[in-house]
């Protein structure tokens, strides 16, 4: 028996070698990619390929809430496809590291795929996030996968399954926009926060759930691009339904803010990190579906104002009803700082940009109240 294992280990370890070294000339083949007012959305190969090796591994048997459960053709037919391959040396490594707490698991497997090129590489123009190292155990165990991965597009015939569904996913795309009123977000959100990012993204992942994944990714250079990874809300009429109007709406507004949020809250941190016992006045409902620590919750709190104040701003009943919603979630302080950013409206000329009017905001922390 013992022997056995031992053949075992070294059968999979010079298949990992292999992948390792496999050739350089792999290229994944071109997104299916839209531009609509200004907002590109993308079903993009190395998403879907590592949703794939999610939906085969053991991924699903603790993280299924994550993963599509519906009926779904298309799901049947990764299962017929790339089945067979469970037991390809990826999927065995996925299955050990997204076993992990704070590993493999939730955001970190598209996050990780966002920061490789067509070649399965890590991109040279951007800065490796923290984040991805430490989820995937550094950069060694980071291009080691990798390797694993390429391997197993190569021997699943990848390529030709996602050049076989360019038509599905251009239909997903296609259908995604249909819903989209006419209002310019990114227009909206750049003339509000007075400030401006190198492109807006939206992945379209059929094999996630009703779960949505915001990242942005920063290159060299400073410049920052913003992605919001997401599954269909519903499957409608067997076919993966993204959201009405209003929900794509919400969810532009919402995750395409954090990246211009968040690092003015940490940049100002230190006026605010000291409060952090306000946390413990945050409803239980907030803590544990809105945000899990003090930084977390200034960011989501102040986002969320940010979307009802531009539902005021569109009409009152939207409005209304995002107020409504952000209530019922817990999110408190929230008259305070819908006023102190009804003030920031009025006074553009004084504050040109949102970092120049940020402390204000903060302030609404320090002397902190849940109505």
């Amino acid at each position: 028996m013992k022997n056995i294992l031992l053949v075992c280990m070294f059968a999979l370890f010079i298949a990992s070698q292999n992948a390792i070294s496999a050739d350089k000339t792999f290229r994944l083949p071109a997104p299916v990619s839209k531009e609509h007012r200004s907002i590109h959305y993308t079903v993009s190969p190395g998403i879907e390929l590592i949703s794939i090796v999610q939906t085969i591994s053991d991924y699903p048997s603790v993280f299924g809430f994550l993963m599509q459960e519906d009926s779904l053709k298309y799901k049947a037919e990764v299962a017929d496809k790339f089945v067979p391959f469970k037991n390809h040396p990826a999927v065995i490594w996925f299955n050990r590291i997204s076993m992990q707490p704070g590993k493999m698991n939730f955001s970190a497997p598209s996050n990780l795929m966002l920061h490789t090129d067509e070649n399965l590489n890590v991109h040279t123009d951007l800065k490796l996030d923290d984040f991805v190292l430490s989820r995937i155990g550094g950069i060694d165990s980071l291009k080691y996968f990798l390797g694993l991965l390429r391997d197993f597009a190569e021997q699943t015939s990848f390529i030709n399954f996602f050049n076989k569904h360019n038509g599905f996913y251009s239909d997903l795309i296609d259908g995604t926009i249909f819903q989209i009123d006419s209002i310019d977000h990114i227009k909206e959100l750049e003339n509000f926060y007075g400030m401006r990012q190198k492109s807006y993204n939206i992945i379209l992942v059929p094999l996630y759930s009703h779960v949505g994944f915001g990242n942005s990714l920063i290159h060299t250079n400073g410049e920052r691009e913003i992605f919001d990874t997401m599954g269909p809300q519903k499957i409608k009429n067997g076919f993966p339904f993204f959201g009405d109007n209003e929900y794509l709406k919400y969810i532009t507004r919402h995750e395409f803010s954090h990246p211009f949020i968040n690092p003015l809250t940490e940049k100002y941190w230190n006026s605010i990190k000291g409060y952090y016992k306000n946390y413990d006045l945050i409803p239980d409902n907030a803590r544990q579906n809105v945000c899990g620590d003090w930084q977390e919750c200034i960011n989501e709190f102040i986002i969320r104002a940010i979307t009802v104040h531009l539902g005021f701003q569109e009409s009152s009943e939207i409005g209304s009803r995002m107020y409504a919603k952000e209530k019922s979630r817990g999110v408190c302080n929230l008259d305070k700082l819908l006023g102190t950013l009804k003030a920031y409206s009025e006074k553009r000329t004084e504050y040109p940009n949102f970092d120049s009017f940020y402390m204000n905001l903060l302030e609404d922390f320090k002397y902190f109240k849940c109505e």
